[in-house]
């Protein structure tokens, strides 16, 4: 049913919590309010420096949210596309549902980010 790898990051998920007073936020619920996700982000210099994540979801959304944290990291928000098949590939799963559910909270914290930019300039 589930890869080893989805199990693992399901059961000792990485970055699980939340950044206090972060740069960037979003939540994400879907349409039956079955699954709950929330980034947040660090910026420094554009470069996302840390990310956490929130969830009450099933494995698979939990394992993604994990995998995508340790993904972002040190990289140019600017530059941020994530891929629904690499996060496939990272899990070794081919069968992950809810990708594109947590790419977009996590696309939402980027553009938060970029509002609270553009507020303060």
């Amino acid at each position: 049913m589930y890869s080893d790898k989805i199990l693992t990051e399901f059961s000792s998920p990485k970055n699980a919590g939340r950044i206090s007073k972060p740069d960037g936020i979003a939540t994400n619920s879907n349409a039956d309010g079955s699954a709950f996700v929330e980034f947040s982000l660090r910026i420094q210099d554009g470069i996302i420096m840390n990310c956490m994540f929130r969830a009450q979801a099933n494995p698979y959304i939990i394992a993604i949210c994990s995998t995508m944290t340790e993904m972002v990291r040190g990289r140019m928000v600017n530059m941020l596309l994530l891929n629904p098949t690499s996060i496939k590939e990272q899990l070794d799963d081919d069968s992950a549902t809810d990708i594109n559910f947590c790419i977009d909270c996590m696309n939402m914290a980027v553009l938060n980010y970029k509002e609270k930019l553009e507020d303060n300039n």
